[in-house]
């Protein structure tokens, strides 16, 4: 039963400044918690002391059941009421930010074009696949973009292995109107899903001069605020402040900062005030942090304090879809993948083009989606399972699995029953058969309806178990 004390943060939000206040400060100790060395100890010392040293006038009891190991488990049987009530609020103001997570990816960056939003589709089951539960946090978006070529921050553990910042797109006249009609173009090409991205990717949004311009017409165009994570807040803080504060008021969302440094971390904490940073999580990217969260990807791949291992590999890569950068007019086509030797940054690059207009956008934008993107494979097309996945043949059907964890079972049932799932993989194991010849061959020797063939192989392509066209065309070619 919902809990009526519960109120929202994000979505039309409560006005209540004492909920607004308790949910803040109770973020603010889970920050020194996950990111102040020696925080954890003092606290467990003495809590109440510790707090209020902080300016922290938050339940102690609270903190401890929503950090401490063992304070945890001794309360997580209680019923949900009987929770102190800041562990109440905290604990419905995540869920918040996770409901609106899965409502993303779902719906929100659900691609309106259909050949668009079923190659998408199977991107999204693709990395359930390879990713396992770490496929959780990504939400596909089809449509990003970059304000500038290359990155002034340089961060050493940088995921997608940013080039050095070489120049930025200004907001002039020309690049204005490229803009604008790029937004509307998308928009009427892919739906609301085309302003679920951001405005930044291999980029520091904060580079960018005009970036509060650029945002001014995603917002007018799209009605919502594109979702910034800087690693610059505390460069110039007065212009993150006015930022934050005119992108809430129009659209409320969850914004973040890398934190680089604990030097960083204590300036922000003295520059924001927990009410003004409920909106904004702090991501520990520095070693000292008790939390610390380097994906390993990218540069951090190199970095003999994180001990990558070959097929350990994580991504940060959030995009199934295009990513345009502005500076270069390019766009390319990619989507995420675990990080490897052939795949350093986590994704997969399928195509690049560079273009020289607004219509020239438009015209490449449509031929990348008609030559990488099927609503569903010909029935003549070739058909190859993905490497890497098993199986196995039991009396309800077939398992897949990886060693990630992966399990994905088909379950045979009325006239779908179990042999008909195993004499279609053992098609498929033969590879290079297309839906027609395997559907011929089952009718033939077992009277297989090719209609039930055609049902169960659509499944599997949903499912993304085969390889798309042009990854079988790279892979097969001699």
């Amino acid at each position: 039963m919902p809990d009526r004390e519960i109120k929202n943060l994000i979505a039309s939000p409560t006005s209540d400044r004492e909920y607004i206040r308790e949910v803040a400060e109770t973020k603010r100790a889970l920050e020194l918690w996950s990111m102040e060395p020696g925080f954890q100890q003092e606290f467990l010392a003495a809590p109440e002391e510790t707090l209020k040293r902080h300016g922290l006038s938050v339940d102690a009891q609270s903190i401890k059941i929503l950090c401490d190991h063992d304070t945890a488990v001794a309360h997580q049987n209680l019923p949900q009421e009987k929770l102190p009530r800041a562990v109440r609020r905290y604990r419905g103001f995540l869920q918040e930010k996770i409901e609106e997570r899965e409502h993303m990816a779902r719906q929100g960056c659900v691609p309106a074009h259909p050949a668009f939003r079923a190659w998408r589709g199977r991107q999204l089951n693709r990395c359930w696949a390879e990713l396992g539960k770490k496929n959780a946090s990504i939400v596909h978006v089809p449509m990003n973009f970059e304000l500038d070529l290359g990155c002034s921050v340089g961060c050493p553990f940088c995921g997608v292995m940013a080039k050095r910042l070489e120049r930025v797109c200004p907001y002039d006249e020309e690049n204005a109107a490229l803009w604008q009609g790029m937004l509307s173009f998308l928009k009427e090409a892919m739906g609301d899903a085309a302003g679920s991205g951001t405005c930044y990717y291999a980029t520091e949004p904060l580079d960018n001069p005009d970036y509060e311009k650029f945002s001014g017409d995603y917002f007018r165009i799209f009605g919502v605020v594109p979702q910034l994570t800087t690693a610059a807040s505390m460069r110039k803080p007065e212009r993150t402040r006015a930022y934050l504060l005119d992108a809430l008021a129009k659209y409320r969302r969850v914004h973040r900062f890398s934190v680089l440094s604990l030097d960083v971390l204590h300036k922000i904490f003295a520059t924001f005030t927990p009410e003004e940073l409920i909106c904004v999580e702090l991501l520990p990217q520095f070693t000292e942090a008790p939390k610390n969260c380097f994906a390993r990807a990218g540069r951090a791949r190199e970095s003999d304090s994180l001990k990558v291992e070959e097929g350990d590999g994580n991504t940060i890569a959030c995009v199934s879809g295009f990513v345009v950068n502005m500076a270069e007019r390019s766009i390319r086509l990619i989507t995420p993948c675990g990080a490897s030797a052939e795949h350093p940054t986590g994704e997969i690059h399928i195509a690049r083009e560079i273009f020289s207009d607004l219509e020239d956008f438009k015209g490449i934008f449509l031929s990348m989606i008609d030559r990488y993107m099927q609503k569903e494979f010909p029935k003549a097309q070739p058909l190859f399972l993905r490497p890497g996945i098993s199986f196995e043949k039991t009396a309800e059907g077939i398992h897949f699995s990886r060693a990630e964890g992966f399990r994905l079972k088909f379950l045979g049932a009325d006239d779908l029953r179990a042999g008909l799932y195993h004499g279609v993989l053992d098609k498929l194991q033969a590879g290079g058969r297309s839906a027609y010849d395997i559907a011929g061959e089952l009718m033939e020797k077992n009277g297989e309806p090719p209609a039930n063939v055609f049902f169960v192989l659509k499944k599997f392509e949903q499912a993304g178990l085969f390889l798309e066209p042009y990854e079988a065309a790279a892979q097969f070619s001699s």
